[in-house]
């Protein structure tokens, strides 16, 4: 899963585009938790998102 998925799929489920790369990461980490993203596919989207510095809810 690329970035720009994670963001369409965000869109899908919450109809509403992500506010910042923050909010993008507590669904990152939503759905990895889910066991809906593999292992190292949440790794990559976590250090795509920290690049952005990001701050996480969790």
């Amino acid at each position: 899963m690329r970035l720009k998925d994670l963001i369409v799929e965000y869109h899908d489920e919450k109809n509403e585009w992500p506010e910042s790369p923050s909010s993008l990461l507590d669904f990152c980490q939503y759905k990895y938790n889910k066991g809906e993203i593999p292992a190292a596919t949440y790794r990559n989207l976590f250090f795509q998102l920290h690049k952005e510095e990001t701050t996480s809810a969790h």
